[in-house]
């Protein structure tokens, strides 16, 4: 098979995803979330936003979550981290 590049792909995905892709234990809520807030055309800074607060509003439903998460906002011509700190009760 064929990709065109970029593609979206997870290690529990087992098929190419369209807009994006979740995993982990609190992947159910993260759909929920994201299927919510996402749209197409986002520019960099409004797509950290909506990944942070969707990964910030699942995480605080699940127990078996850590503190946080690392987002990656991929663009053409860089690849910006940011670290995100939740709740740590």
């Amino acid at each position: 098979m064929m990709f065109q590049l970029p593609f979206l792909l997870s290690s529990e995905c087992r098929e190419l995803a369209k807009d994006f892709v979740v995993a982990g234990t609190a992947s159910e809520s993260l759909y929920g979330a994201c299927e919510s807030m996402f749209k197409e055309d986002m520019e960099p800074e409004e797509l950290f936003e909506t990944v942070s607060q969707s990964l910030l509003s699942s995480v605080d439903r699940d127990c078996l979550v850590v503190w946080g998460g690392h987002v990656y906002v991929v663009t053409p011509t860089e690849v910006k981290e940011r670290i995100l700190k939740g709740r740590m009760d």
